[in-house]
């Protein structure tokens, strides 16, 4: 019983890190790309999507190999 609450925790924890990942890469893209156009705006929502991505992939990869199952 104890390994079904650790899933629904570890569950938990990895959708609030995505959000935070998300939130955090469109800040960060905002900031970086400061859209003043429309075509300025599809820039910045393009570049959230590979540095989203890149985050993502870096963060859920150390987490796999730190906690993964063998």
């Amino acid at each position: 019983m104890s390994d079904d609450f650790n899933t629904g925790s570890v569950t938990l924890f990895m959708w609030l890190l995505t959000i935070a990942i998300s939130i955090g890469a469109g800040v960060l893209t905002w900031n970086w790309i400061e859209p003043d156009n429309f075509w300025g705006f599809f820039g910045f929502l393009f570049a959230w999507g590979i540095l989203s991505k890149i985050g993502h992939l870096i963060v859920f990869g150390l987490f796999a190999a730190l906690f993964g199952r063998s």
